[in-house]
């Protein structure tokens, strides 16, 4: 960010005894039209066009304010020119904020700085929000009942993954493809972007200097565009294991005991087309009977058995859902 002065001015005031408008903080301390005091409070920034630029720009400081007749004095005062009361701790007057453009109404003060916008609400709409999600959630997941099951009957699945290996189509950066990559089709395409700077955003302030004048400067920072960085996209062929089809077991019952599916693979190797078993998968559910309700619970294989038909079990039942909390029932045996 960057600063230029573009000149030192002076403010406005209004007499409040005569009604004389525009009158120039720093040259008439009085009104020449009666003869009252400057109200340092009533100063403001001049319209545009209507500037009165001050040659001799020599700053003492923002200017004292007499306590017994709130008259303004230079800042080296040492005695009010108006009452000649001492200025020994005097404050300093206060500073107009940017776009004081008014004088302040008689009877009126205006504020030491501009009032702060309103806060907004929107983080704590969105909190509320937030907090009502959170709510439901917890009700969802720790809000249960107990219900009376009966066991009603078991049933199971057993599934053998089968990949095949073969050609797969694929896609990378260039500098991150695999080497056994072929069938290699290169691109520019965009990977990423950068700020570039173009140009300045400006805009002119106006600070009060509190001695009747005002500083009037050009502020600028630099803006920028994105600008998009290409790269090389490699779309490739590389040969992979991936899923094939899927050999399924199921049962409803305890016995037959589960067993595993057959698997008859077409070709072992890592030809084109060659075969091999992939992950295992088992299921082991227990049938549940309610009054009214139908429940399912896969419980393991290990305690399966051990449920029998017509046991009679308490379940914990999420209140919201329905669902069933299966790690809240145990075999009686």
């Amino acid at each position: 960010m960057s600063e230029r002065t573009l000149g030192v001015y002076e403010m406005f005031w209004d007499c409040e005894y005569c009604s004389t408008k525009g009158l120039l903080a720093k040259t008439n301390k009085h009104c020449p039209a009666c003869g009252a005091p400057q109200d340092a409070d009533r100063r403001y920034f001049p319209p545009d066009g209507k500037e009165v630029e001050v040659h001799n720009h020599a700053y003492d400081g923002a200017d004292k304010l007499c306590v017994a007749c709130k008259t303004a004095n230079g800042a080296k005062a040492n005695n009010c020119r108006n009452c000649g009361n001492a200025l020994d701790g005097a404050k300093a007057v206060e500073l107009k904020p940017q776009g004081t453009n008014r004088p302040t109404p008689k009877g009126k003060r205006p504020a030491v700085t501009a009032a702060p916008p309103p806060k907004s609400t929107l983080p704590y709409k969105i909190g509320a929000v937030a907090g009502v999600i959170l709510l439901l959630i917890l009700v969802t997941v720790f809000w249960k009942k107990e219900v009376k099951v009966a066991v009603h009957g078991h049933t199971w699945e057993r599934t053998i993954e089968v990949e095949r290996f073969g050609p797969k189509s694929e896609s990378e950066w260039c500098t991150s493809m695999p080497h056994d990559a072929y069938s290699v089709r290169r691109s520019r395409e965009v990977r990423s972007h950068k700020d570039v700077p173009d140009g300045q955003e400006c805009h002119v302030e106006k600070k009060d200097r509190g001695d009747g004048t005002y500083e009037k400067k050009e502020v600028c920072k630099i803006k920028y565009r994105k600008e998009p960085i290409y790269d090389d996209k490699c779309h490739y062929t590389v040969d992979r294991w991936q899923h094939g089809h899927t050999e399924r077991a199921a049962g409803s019952a305890l016995t037959p005991a589960p067993a595993w599916p057959a698997v008859n693979l077409a070709r072992t190797g890592t030809c084109h087309g060659c075969e091999r078993e992939g992950p295992r998968n088992a299921h082991y559910w227990v049938e549940l009977q309610a009054a009214h309700e139908h429940y399912r619970c896969d419980v393991g294989e290990g305690p399966w058995p051990r449920y029998q038909v017509g046991d009679a079990l308490p379940l914990k039942v999420r209140v919201v859902t329905g669902g069933a909390d299966c790690d809240s029932i145990h075999p009686l045996r």
